[in-house]
């Protein structure tokens, strides 16, 4: 009984001391976090950018060639090439 009524006194001790040692360290913590949040943020922007002039770029290079031979496909490669444009800027401009 001597060694519950320890364990139990242990016990209700670490139950007063811990939570304000763990809201010292989250205070401590908190603003790498916010700016691990705020990096991965910009990197994600610019990976979306980057896509999407990649997906334009492919786009129009693809509706200039079907010009050049004629191909009457052209007008759909240029319309596919805006819409990924737009899409793309559409999807950076969410992450933010």
């Amino acid at each position: 009984m001597k060694k519950f009524s320890r364990a139990l006194l242990i016990l209700v001790a670490l139950f007063f001391v811990l939570p304000p040692i763990a809201l010292h360290a989250q205070n401590i913590v908190a603003p790498a976090f916010v700016a691990a949040v705020d990096d991965i943020r910009q990197i994600a922007l610019a990976a979306g950018t980057l896509v999407a002039g990649l997906v334009g770029l492919i786009g129009l290079g693809r509706t200039a060639y079907k010009l050049s031979q004629g191909d009457t496909d052209s007008m759909t490669a240029l319309i596919f090439a805006i819409v990924g444009i737009v899409l793309g800027l559409l999807a950076s401009t969410f992450i933010t």
